[in-house]
């Protein structure tokens, strides 16, 4: 590879997260790259407009995108081009000319608009330079099925069975898990983690997440938190969503065992301080939890891709599900006082996920292109 070409989108920070990581990894091997949203290429005010469409949804009517996922998966059956397809077609010929006029020799796309964008290119023109999708779920989501590109690298091996029932091609589907910026996978103990960070040495540390955009139930978790127990504290991270931290900082302005924090890039060494996590059922978010071994309580906010998450985590041992506040809680100071059962989660973590997925999805690239020549 000479000169690569990550695409993502600002629809939540998973994508741009996985992007992230891909890109850690091509810098280390000396491989010139570029990451861009590819409805970008359509206008910057449609790319405003679809990221931050998705991330009001998501905030205010989670209910909303459910609904929208499942007509999806519906609609994904009938096997014919989808909305989402023609959609990011309307900009392909600008992203094909793009990729020429650059001089990209590969493509690595970490979200679904791209691939259809890319898919679109290949039904129109001859673009032969290789694509590559990465799946940040634990599921086929609707319409990546329809997508064309040279390889598909999906979050675990027991996924493909579902991948191929959906008609993607099994020689190009690759289990590497999903990449996750190598710092989640840091040795730091907790006691290391706890002093940079200045929390206390002798207190339960409960984190709780909200994704990038800073959703789910964190006022109730809060109060939750409050009446079940008088030892543990939260820090709270609340991803962009400045009214969320507005509201937080509000209601326990003053408290010394609620603590907001706003958008870091020190999730990872909040995750080596913690004792147990509780956080939305981001494909992304879960990986980086299972890849820093922190016990796991997945809140479900809305059903969709997550639901599947959840599944997934839960049948291997790696996380606990709940639906409610007072049970995710309940959930997190079992696991605090009952170390065996924290611990083998924590080993069923480490049995399951790839913390170095970022490394095999470019040497996979790599070898596939070399092949090729």
């Amino acid at each position: 590879m000479k000169k690569v070409l990550i695409l993502s989108c600002n629809t939540g920070e998973g994508h741009n997260s996985a992007a992230g990581a891909i890109g850690v990894e091509l810098k280390k091997q000396g491989v010139e790259f570029e990451i861009a949203d590819p409805v970008g290429f359509r206008s910057e005010r449609a790319k405003t407009f679809v990221s931050s469409s998705y991330n009001s949804v998501i905030k205010n009517v989670p209910k909303v995108f459910s609904a929208i996922y499942k007509i999806g998966e519906v609609y994904s059956n009938v096997r014919l081009p989808s909305p989402i397809y023609y959609a990011n077609s309307l900009y392909a010929e600008n992203l094909m000319t793009y990729i020429i006029e650059q001089k990209f020799n590969c493509i690595i796309c970490t979200h679904l608009f791209a691939m259809e964008a890319l898919t679109a290119i290949r039904k129109k023109w001859s673009l032969t330079v290789p694509c590559y999708g990465v799946l940040t779920d634990y599921t086929c989501i609707p319409f990546f099925n329809e997508t064309v590109l040279d390889g598909y690298f999906i979050p675990h091996e027991d996924l493909r069975e579902e991948m191929i029932r959906k008609k993607l091609p099994t020689e190009r589907i690759y289990a590497t898990s999903i990449p996750v910026d190598k710092k989640f996978n840091i040795k730091m103990s907790k006691s290391e983690a706890r002093n940079y960070l200045t929390i206390p040495q002798d207190k339960q540390v409960l984190l709780l997440m909200g994704g990038g955009v800073g959703c789910g139930n964190m006022l109730e978790l809060c109060k939750e938190l409050l009446k079940q127990d008088d030892n543990c504290i939260a820090y709270v991270l609340v991803g962009r969503n400045s009214e969320l931290i507005d509201k937080l900082e509000k209601a326990y302005r003053g408290s010394k065992r609620i603590y907001p924090i706003m958008f870091t890039e020190k999730v990872n060494v909040y995750m080596k301080a913690a004792d147990v996590m509780i956080s939305k059922a981001g494909g992304l978010s879960s990986t980086e939890a299972a890849v820093a071994n922190i016990p796991l309580i997945q809140l479900l906010v809305y059903t969709a891709c997550e639901e599947k998450n959840v599944e997934f985590f839960t049948a291997h041992g790696m996380s606990e599900k709940t639906e409610n506040a007072k049970d995710a809680v309940r959930l997190a100071l079992e696991l605090i006082h009952e170390k065996e059962k924290a611990n083998k989660m924590i080993e069923c973590q480490r049995n399951t996920i790839n913390p170095n997925a970022a490394e095999a999805i470019v040497n996979i690239v790599n070898n596939c292109n070399e092949a090729a020549v």
